[in-house]
């Protein structure tokens, strides 16, 4: 015969363990709860530019820029660098970035030669790692187009010539140095010569970012020049104001010399 008393003693047995499912059932959702926040703060932290950045080391990053370049081209091997190494430091959800989407600015876009890719890409790693990008672009850019190129050599690539570029431009950039070498534009010297000039850009634009960090002064564009004496005419507030722009005109608009030009 059943007995009562047993009977009641193992239903409340079997209550209490359910009770303590239920405890430890809503101790997991807690628990899953508590996880789904932490991604859902992260998800936000992602979303939002920029994203906290902190001191980067420039060999490594030169060093990231060439297998970029060899791996995707000229504006993903600037970006790729500064973005992924700052990434790797902020955890998964960072990591999650497709860096790959960088490859359309190989060669000036595509293979159309406007804005060299590696300022492209800087640019683009500006605007995510700094509340201030454009003071960074200014001095990237002007010191491109002043400065003897590639100044970067690393143990792993072929010496290439130095050239002036004048501007900002992949089309005029290249175009000097093909000039100045004698090579044509698919040499693979000048391939070597693109790959070395990546790994400047990425390390100067990385030297500038750090310099930002630590609240020092940035370089200034040099506003003098050709460029500031079109300005007065073609921009704003100009008897022309037909254009507007920072870098030298002359780098486009060589053939108009002072006799030829229209006087106004």
């Amino acid at each position: 015969m059943f007995d009562v008393i047993t009977g009641r003693r193992n239903f409340a047995r079997i209550l209490g363990g359910m009770a303590g499912v239920v405890v430890v059932g809503g101790g997991a959702a807690a628990a899953v709860g508590a996880v789904q926040k932490n991604l859902d703060d992260e998800r936000t932290k992602f979303k939002t530019l920029p994203w906290p950045y902190a001191k980067l080391d420039l060999d490594r990053v030169a060093m990231r820029a060439f297998d970029g370049y060899r791996k995707a081209g000229c504006m993903y091997g600037v970006f790729e660098p500064m973005v992924g190494s700052t990434a790797e430091r902020l955890g998964p959800t960072y990591q999650s970035f497709p860096h790959e989407v960088m490859a359309f600015g190989t060669e000036g876009i595509a293979g159309w030669a406007t804005v060299c890719g590696a300022l492209s890409g800087a640019a683009a790693a500006f605007h995510m790692l700094s509340k201030e990008p454009g003071p960074l672009v200014d001095a990237l850019f002007g010191w491109y187009q002043e400065q003897p190129l590639p100044n970067v050599q690393l143990a792993s690539m072929k010496p290439v010539a130095q050239t002036v570029a004048g501007s900002p431009l992949c089309h005029v950039s290249i175009a000097h140095w093909c000039q100045s070498t004698g090579k044509k534009a698919q040499d693979p010297a000048r391939i070597e010569r693109c790959a070395a000039l990546v790994v400047s850009v990425a390390r100067r634009a990385t030297e500038l970012l750090n310099t930002q960090l630590a609240g020092r002064p940035l370089p200034v564009m040099n506003a003098q020049g050709p460029a500031a004496t079109c300005s007065g005419c073609h921009e704003k507030g100009g008897a022309v104001e037909d254009a507007v722009g920072k870098l030298d005109c002359q780098s486009c608009h060589f053939h108009l010399t002072a006799d030829e030009h229209p006087k106004t």
